[in-house]
């Protein structure tokens, strides 16, 4: 039984997560999938995640990275369920249906001040944390 009330109105979740926080987010995605009656949406930023926990409860995910995030790459290179022939995993059924979407957003690096949330200034006066922004804001989830 749900801890939460039920509501009358559709309910959108969206979690975001970036680097374990990830797999956080999707880890918590089983539970809100089972207490809720709700469309749930992932954002990972620079997320390192496995393909096992979460993709079968989520409706739809997005992971946005950076070109000098070698740590992300990490998820997909020790995590089997992430890898190509795992053809039955959780990650590689979304990802053939459509509901993993993968997407560079820049040349961010993992953290500090070139990463996501970064201050350093770019060659066109903009941000890492700028660039960040500006893709979550152009995925097509927003109303």
């Amino acid at each position: 039984e749900s801890p939460i009330p039920a509501s009358s109105e559709p309910i959108t979740i969206i979690l975001i997560g970036t680097s374990g926080g990830a797999q956080v987010a999707l880890g918590a995605s089983q539970y809100l999938d089972q207490w809720l009656s709700a469309e749930i949406l992932m954002i990972s930023i620079g997320g390192v995640f496995s393909g096992t926990d979460g993709f079968n409860s989520i409706d739809q995910m997005y992971h946005l990275y950076g070109r000098r995030d070698w740590i992300e790459d990490l998820g997909a290179i020790l995590f089997a369920s992430r890898w190509p022939s795992t053809v039955g995993s959780p990650f590689n059924q979304a990802k053939r249906q459509g509901d993993y979407t993968a997407q560079v957003i820049g040349s961010q690096a993992h953290d500090g001040n070139e990463g996501y949330f970064g201050l350093a200034p770019q060659p066109d006066g903009t941000t890492p944390l700028d660039a960040t922004v500006q893709a979550v804001n152009q995925l097509p989830i927003w109303p």
